[in-house]
């Protein structure tokens, strides 16, 4: 992200960023993964190579890694999830690296008076 280091600039980056962060939608922190299973039935179509497809998300909860099955219908709805907590999770990136800018420009300044008295 390039940015002037003017106090001023960084602050109107940093307020806009900070609006951003209303979420309007649920957050998710998992991952979705299509998988291919067979169900069992010896007629069924999936035996002969076709097979049935589904959705699962995995996640972490105390430390333990689980998974869980996601209806076809919703699997649109969960993946928005995720997505938006990936786009909140590089703003909030964003966030960290503007106000990281502000401090370094706030010392930087403050040096800059000292040196002149």
């Amino acid at each position: 992200m390039r940015v002037h280091r003017h106090p001023g600039n960084i602050r109107r980056m940093l307020a806009s960023r900070l609006k951003k962060v209303a979420l309007s939608k649920p957050i998710l922190i998992a991952s979705l993964a299509q998988i291919d299973k067979v169900c069992g039935k010896p007629n069924c179509r999936c035996v002969r190579g076709v097979k049935h497809r589904a959705c699962h998300l995995t996640f972490t909860q105390q430390g333990k890694t689980h998974a869980l099955h996601v209806p076809a219908d919703f699997t649109e709805e969960v993946r928005s999830w995720i997505e938006e907590y990936h786009k909140l999770q590089i703003l909030l990136r964003e966030i960290s690296e503007l106000s990281l800018m502000l401090v370094r420009s706030h010392a930087q300044e403050r040096k800059r008076l000292r040196g002149r008295s």
